[in-house]
């Protein structure tokens, strides 16, 4: 277990097998002062004795994003929320938390994304800077909220609301998605989440192509920041064809959803288990949502066509619902 004199070498170690060079670049010009990792002392009791020694632990510390909006001859800045998160690709964070809550339609809505130096807490205050034409929804401004690392910002969505949002129902072909490469894609999630083998506290979400292949990945304290971090840094990559798929390493819940939705990706998987919301909303707009899923198995709740046969069937495939 790393002491704390080491653990800056093994966040750059463990930044560098998972081949996250953005991360790299962060650490390497200060940007990222805190650390996603941190050790402390702990009391181990077991049944033969007791001892002190040190334990590693997710970070989880405040994010408050701050946005400067509004015409050229009226630019206003305004506290939008302050978030529970895991330090680190805070950027990423913001550009997919304001997308995810239909502030922006694009990367290009924004002018710049950075963390706030006049602040006193400058790695905890992040300021985006929106182009005049875009228009911030009255329901964020009207609220200071603080969101929590265990739920994201859903306030008064609806199916309706997400649909009069811009939401539309997926389209793509049947049999898109074979099983070999959903299962080749939970053993890369599972390779990638460094933070999360050394401390067991965070989530990961992660995108792969129709082969299975990882293409980007982020971990967070949160399952909706972990989310909201891999959507604003595919938001800022290069084009990723839209019949690449989500998985994430948690629960399936409403606002994981309402987020790959909005995306526009055809399929979420999850490891955990499915919301009733989640199913409703995924059936809704045409999602592909498996949940409980592992190496030889996984439940299809919406959407089932689009997986592949792959025989014996009922080997890997233990339930469709509707």
């Amino acid at each position: 277990m790393p002491h704390r004199r080491h653990l800056s070498r093994w966040l750059t170690l463990a930044l560098t097998l998972t081949g996250d060079a953005h991360a790299d670049a962060e650490y390497a010009n200060g940007a990222m002062a805190r650390t996603p990792v941190a050790s402390t002392d702990v009391e181990r009791i077991t049944h033969e004795r007791r001892e002190g020694t040190t334990d590693l632990v997710a970070v989880e510390e405040p994010l408050q994003i701050i946005l400067e909006h509004g015409e050229e001859h009226a630019r206003r800045e305004t506290p939008l929320v302050v978030t529970m998160r895991t330090p680190g690709h805070d950027t990423d964070l913001v550009t997919g938390f304001l997308y995810g809550e239909g502030v922006i339609g694009g990367a290009e809505d924004l002018i710049r994304v950075r963390h706030c130096a006049q602040s006193e807490t400058p790695d905890n205050v992040v300021r985006a800077v929106l182009h005049d034409h875009v228009i911030v929804p009255t329901r964020l401004l009207e609220r200071n909220l603080i969101v929590t690392s265990a739920c994201g910002v859903c306030g008064e969505r609806t199916l309706d609301a997400l649909s009069k949002g811009g939401c539309s129902p997926i389209v793509i072909e049947e049999s898109s998605f074979r099983p070999d490469a959903i299962r080749r894609a939970l053993t890369s999630l599972e390779g990638s989440q460094a933070f999360f083998r050394h401390t067991g506290g965070t989530h990961g979400a992660a995108l792969f192509d129709r082969q299975g292949t990882l293409l980007l990945h982020r971990e967070d304290v949160g399952r909706h920041n972990a989310l909201d971090k891999l959507v604003g840094a595919w938001l800022q990559s290069p084009p990723t064809s839209k019949d690449a798929f989500i998985v994430v390493s948690s629960r399936a819940s409403f606002e994981l959803v309402q987020k790959t939705v909005r995306a526009g990706f055809p399929m979420l998987v999850a490891i955990g288990a499915a919301s009733s919301l989640a199913v409703e909303t995924a059936r809704r707009f045409d999602l592909t949502l498996l949940g409980f899923a592992r190496e030889r198995r996984f439940n299809v709740y919406a959407r089932g066509e689009r997986i592949a046969f792959e025989a014996p069937a009922h080997d890997f495939i233990e339930a469709e619902a509707g």
